[in-house]
């Protein structure tokens, strides 16, 4: 699916993991995935093991507030489509959260969760599934890159018109009220909570709501190190060893960098560096252009 996609993002600040499991790296995005997954089976042992997790409101009225957050894992394997939402929830969600940062991302995925929960236990709508989540997820990717082609050159904009559509209808023609508030609030608050994280530039008539640092992942700029505690981009220091007819002879060098792709490589450093250290947000949007152009170029 991956090729069907007319944009393009640094491969190097995809995802960066929580943890590790041997080479496999565990991000926020594979860490819901993989409790959706582990959902599946724990229904097909036993269904009522899932029941604290759902967003039931009246449980949530008498103090069970972690349904707020859990309700997204609660998947059952009925039909095709769960396995279709899990999938394209992982790959979405790895975009955003390569564009974002773990904590951002981790920070955004919480927003979008709870905002719509508090008012699906307000007018009394049971929630469970990642179905509203994923479409929250793809929305957000959509305005993002708006123009990416789909399947057969659909662009973006032009999917999550049809999709949102359908939503809508089924929701009106079934007389699902609570549903329809439900999915305009996710909405809502998906608009601005990728705005707020400094998505969606192309909506810029939607406001930024102003978050915590704690929240928006602001720090000072500085340069990056190394695991290892070294500046990036300095090798560590090394002893000159004398030549001499002892010596074996030295293997060819590569053909040296032309000084075009030298000047592409360092400009595309120092914007990655400034996301590292301020976020996406910190970019304008010739930056962010001039970001997508150097990462072909150089690709």
């Amino acid at each position: 699916m991956a090729g069907r996609f007319s944009y393009s993002t640094p491969d190097r600040e995809r995802g960066t993991p929580w943890f590790r499991v041997g080479d496999f790296d565990v991000t926020t995005t594979v860490l819901v995935t993989g409790l959706c997954v582990l959902s599946l089976l724990v229904w097909a042992i036993d269904t009522s093991l899932l029941e604290p997790f759902i967003l039931d409101p009246g449980d949530v009225r008498r103090g069970q507030l972690w349904r707020l957050v859990t309700w997204p894992i609660v998947n059952t394997p009925q039909s095709i489509w769960t396995i279709l939402t899990i999938a394209l929830f992982w790959y979405f969600g790895t975009q955003l959260e390569g564009l974002l940062g773990r904590n951002r991302f981790a920070w955004f995925l919480l927003i979008l969760t709870v905002v719509p929960a508090v008012v699906a236990a307000i007018v009394d709508l049971p929630v469970w599934g990642l179905e509203y989540l994923e479409l929250a997820v793809l929305l957000v990717f959509i305005a993002e890159y708006p123009f990416a082609r789909f399947f057969f050159g659909i662009p973006g904009w032009v999917i999550a018109a049809v999709i949102v559509g359908l939503q809508v209808l089924v929701l009106v023609g079934t007389r699902d009220g609570d549903g329809l508030v439900f999915l305009i609030v996710l909405i809502v608050t998906a608009a601005f909570a990728a705005r707020s994280f400094g998505l969606a530039s192309t909506l810029h008539w939607i406001p930024k709501v102003p978050l915590p640092d704690t929240i928006s992942g602001t720090r000072s700029s500085g340069p990056r190190r190394s695991s290892k505690g070294r500046v990036r981009g300095r090798g560590p220091s090394s002893s000159k060893v004398v030549d001499g007819p002892w010596a074996a002879p030295a293997p060819p060098r590569p053909a040296a960098p032309t000084p075009d792709a030298v000047a592409a490589q360092a400009e595309l450093d120092g914007l990655l560096d400034k996301i590292s250290a301020s976020g996406l947000d910190s970019l304008s949007a010739d930056e962010k252009r001039r970001l997508n152009e150097l990462s072909k170029r150089l690709r």
